[in-house]
């Protein structure tokens, strides 16, 4: 891995900055099942944007962000105050061949754990589970599924919470 730097928000702002291919599936739940039930509050002060290493795989002068869910909105967004334009955001740059799922995958899993309550986590583990082939719950699980248990465990939630809060979801 190479060294780490550091980038201001502007700076990337400016630069061609798409979502790895490897992740996109999981990008999409946080931008449509979870983001909109984050408070703006937590998105911009309380969220590891500025502490967590953002990873980028470099390609054809486009950079593929891996990692650092809301960091992507912050970037696309043209409503952003000038003291966040100015935030450092430590950054890695990797090869497609270090890219590794799970970095990512228990990224969006700490953020429905954090926010569970807010979200409607049926909904969210039906997209994990349609995600998540053989190969990936073997390397992630040791298993050959994604069960609703190991959600659960995984959450920070029991199965019975779960069975309930779908239901009163589904019944409102």
């Amino acid at each position: 891995m190479k060294s780490l730097k550091s980038l201001s928000i502007a700076k990337l702002q400016t630069t061609s900055v798409l979502i790895f291919q490897g992740v996109l599936d999981l990008f999409n739940i946080y931008t449509c099942y979870i983001r909109p039930f984050i408070t703006e509050a937590f998105k911009l002060e309380q969220s590891a944007v500025w502490t967590k290493t953002t990873l980028f795989i470099k390609e054809d002068k486009k950079w593929f962000l891996v990692n650092n869910f809301e960091l992507f909105h912050l970037i696309k967004s043209h409503d952003v105050n000038f003291s966040v334009l100015r935030q450092d955001v430590p950054v890695r740059y990797i090869s497609k061949n270090q890219f590794e799922f799970d970095l990512c995958f228990y990224e969006l899993i700490e953020l429905i754990a954090q926010h569970n309550k807010k979200l409607d986590i049926k909904l969210i583990y039906t997209h994990l589970k349609n995600i998540l082939d053989r190969r990936m719950n073997q390397q992630l699980f040791g298993k050959n599924i994604f069960a609703i248990t190991t959600f659960c465990r995984l959450i920070n939630i029991t199965e019975q919470t779960y069975h309930t809060r779908c239901s009163k979801e589904v019944s409102s």
